[in-house]
């Protein structure tokens, strides 16, 4: 049943992006699990197309799709993502990240037309499993946005909306937020209820309000508020959080296993979830604090609680 429900929640998702009635119809039949995705005649929105990769594993999907990316549709009804005198160089998987190298004259397209392919590419590669984020470089260096902005880590969350009257609706949560006590020695647990917007996830709230510190006097928080939250999401059960470098280098005074737990412990309660990932910059091989590899899943541990906060 929960992988039906994950199906559901999937092809939703494609919905926003291909039109509501094509999607149902593609639905229904039960056609694939996983979708190409191409840009409409109109090049004004993303179509979606069943595709049955060879082999289910990450590393033939990833290639597949690559080499996918660059064909001529085999439709009239619908264009390649990419134009003729774009392409890629190269790519790289590595830590839940696909790294695409293009050419410069990816940067040439105008924008409505650059959005829907980030958008459709992003969405492609999400979507196998053990992928959760996509880099762009231009030439080898980061892809920079009209502003010149750096794009960064993206994450099939980046792309997809509620509908309708969802868009501008709050919802309420309660919260277990785990923040450290004043000696920086334990964890003390901070109740708080929350509204949010809906179209955030719940995890990424999560993090964000720890990010922020707490509000109760007494406590310190385990997390600098520098720290950017570049991805926050959820595969089987496992929350993935991707935080930018200053993780590593603006740590608080706590002690050294607090900033972890304080995450893990947050999500676990909050989420249905049983264990946290935390990367940084999209990568896991790193050692937090010469002692907690970050390329392991951790649990919630309650131990860590203050004698009179026991779980």
């Amino acid at each position: 049943m929960k992988k039906i429900r994950r199906i559901l929640a999937f092809f939703l998702s494609i919905c926003l992006l291909a039109g509501v009635s094509s999607c149902r119809e593609r639905t229904e039949e039960g056609t694939s699990e996983y979708s190409m995705y191409y840009l409409a005649l109109s090049e004004t929105k993303l179509e979606t197309v069943p595709y049955e990769p060879s082999e289910n594993t990450t590393a033939a999907m990833i290639e597949e799709i690559y080499q996918m990316l660059s064909q001529p549709s085999d439709s009239e009804e619908y264009l390649k993502l990419l134009p003729d005198n774009v392409t890629m160089n190269s790519y790289t998987y590595e830590g839940q990240t696909v790294t695409l190298d293009f050419n410069e004259e990816y940067k040439k397209m105008n924008n409505a037309r650059e959005i829907l392919v980030r958008t459709g590419i992003v969405m492609a590669f999400t979507q196998i499993p053990g992928v959760a984020y996509v880099v762009f470089l231009e030439e080898g260096s980061p892809m920079t946005d009209s502003d010149g902005n750096d794009i960064g880590l993206m994450e099939r969350n980046s792309f997809v909306e509620n509908e309708g009257q969802n868009i501008n609706s709050y919802v309420y949560a309660d919260l277990n937020l785990y923040f450290s006590n004043q000696d920086g020695d334990r964890l003390v647990r901070e109740n708080r209820r929350i509204h949010y917007s809906s179209n955030v996830p719940l995890e990424r709230v999560v993090v964000e309000k720890l990010l922020e510190g707490p509000k109760e006097d007494g406590l310190l928080p385990t997390l600098s508020s520098n720290t950017k939250p570049l991805g926050v999401s959820i595969v089987d059960g496992i929350c993935y959080v991707n935080l930018d470098k200053s993780f590593l280098t603006e740590t608080m005074s706590v002690q050294q296993e607090l900033p972890i737990y304080s995450i893990v412990n947050s999500l676990v309660d909050a989420c249905n979830i049983h264990g946290v990932q935390i990367s940084v910059e999209g990568d896991t091989k790193i050692t937090f604090r010469e002692s907690m590899n970050l390329d392991q899943i951790y649990e919630a541990d309650y131990s860590y609680l203050e004698s009179n906060d026991e779980n």
